[in-house]
């Protein structure tokens, strides 16, 4: 080789390598990005999924929460279902005992049967009736009685039972035919308007609660 040739070829192996350096720092480049975006893309995966779990375990976690509460709402409208009720038949009891307490005024007590009897005697129909006492009335109404059906329904025949009927005081009044009747007994006023008497009854303990009704009758 000649000396001229010597240093062109060193010229050319120079510029190889300063080229092979060169695609060797752009291949290296390249390759710390892609890793960099690849951890980027891993990290904001990883990130999503975490999001993810705890979106997850958010709702997971409310719904138990929903689930709990109305649980207890539940349970605490239960009870108070329960002592609304048992509040409304403590006041009917009181109320029975009030009604029974109005046989004790003998006085009282006739002009009530009077009203009743008036009552009966207005709603059934024409004809001939019937009356039915408590064995603890039957003995003085059946001495009274002419007089009591002159004053509550003057012109109507009423008939007094000779046999007693059940109950703890007023009157029963039916049809000869027994086709109607009109229970005014302590206790069939007291069925007769029960539902009317425990939404009084309540309206009066709770005057605030719009929702505060019987419920069918009692605590289910």
């Amino acid at each position: 080789m000649s000396q001229t040739a010597q240093p062109q070829l060193e010229a050319l192996e120079d510029a190889i390598m300063t080229r092979a350096q060169e695609l060797a720092q752009e291949f290296h480049d390249k390759a710390d990005r892609q890793r960099d975006s690849i951890l980027r893309d891993a990290a904001e995966r990883l990130h999503l999924a975490e999001e993810r779990e705890v979106l997850i375990a958010k709702a997971e976690a409310e719904r138990h929460f929903r689930r709990v509460t109305q649980a207890s709402e539940l349970r605490l409208q239960a009870r108070l279902d329960q002592l609304r009720w048992e509040l409304v038949q403590t006041v009917q009891a009181r109320l029975a005992e009030r009604m029974h307490g109005l046989r004790a005024d003998r006085n009282e007590y006739r002009a009530w049967l009077v009203k009743m009897i008036a009552d009966a005697a207005q709603r059934l129909p024409d004809g001939e009736l019937r009356a039915e006492a408590t064995s603890d009335d039957l003995a003085w109404l059946a001495e009274e009685w002419p007089t009591l059906v002159a004053e509550a329904a003057p012109g109507r025949e009423i008939r007094l039972a000779e046999q007693a009927t059940w109950g703890s005081g007023g009157v029963k009044l039916r049809t000869a035919d027994n086709r109607a009747q009109i229970d005014n007994r302590f206790e069939g006023r007291l069925a007769r308007y029960e539902a009317q008497v425990q939404r009084v009854i309540l309206q009066q303990l709770f005057p605030s609660d719009v929702h505060a009704n019987a419920r069918s009758g009692g605590p289910q």
